[in-house]
């Protein structure tokens, strides 16, 4: 069992000093097995004990969706030829581009190269910060091509965040654990069913 996870910091974020964060995990976990990625895979491995995965990091592609030379980055990916894909983005991507650079073609892109013949299951996530017409754009996604969507937008709640731990540094936004294990029981919810 392969499983690929698409994301951004809140899947892993390397160390980055100068906002306080100082590890490499899901940011703002309390260590490595608080984030939501490795929450999902104990659970995967409770299962198929040898299970293994990889994170695909899309930072630079929700930056510029649009730019098609942010594809490249995730060819090595294609190779892992993972049984399952949980793509879970969106909260870098800019809402105000959507108009010039329609989200939901440039998502529908990204899905096709990842799953070039379309032999990996697809498991689509909405934004932890709410996104609005991009979670909207997903949710199409998802209903035209029967893809199950974890919506996680009921999340973005201070009570989720990190400002205990983070104060007013940037990784206080981000989940902390009760927000990672909240998220891991959103994406287990659907990720369950096709083990």
């Amino acid at each position: 069992m392969k499983i690929l996870f698409v994301g951004n910091s809140i899947t892993w974020h390397p160390v980055k000093e100068e906002i306080g964060w100082m590890h490499e995990w899901g940011m703002a976990a309390s260590s490595e097995d608080n984030d939501f990625v490795h929450i999902v895979m104990n659970r995967v491995r409770e299962i198929h004990p040898g299970a293994t995965h990889k994170v695909a990091w899309a930072v630079a592609w929700e930056r510029e969706y649009w730019d098609t030379v942010h594809l490249v980055a995730f060819k090595e990916f294609i190779n892992f030829q993972p049984d399952v894909i949980i793509v879970k983005i969106n909260e870098n991507v800019t809402e105000a581009r959507n108009d010039e650079y329609p989200y939901k073609h440039y998502y529908n892109k990204l899905l096709e190269y990842i799953n070039p013949i379309g032999s990996s299951k697809l498991i689509l996530c909405t934004g932890f910060w709410k996104k609005g017409t991009l979670d909207d754009a997903v949710k199409e996604i998802a209903v035209e091509n029967n893809y199950p969507v974890v919506e996680l937008n009921h999340l973005d709640t201070d009570e989720m965040k990190a400002f205990d731990t983070y104060g007013d540094l940037p990784p206080a936004g981000h989940p902390g654990d009760k927000g990672m294990a909240a998220i891991a029981d959103a994406v287990w919810y659907e990720l369950k069913k096709m083990i």
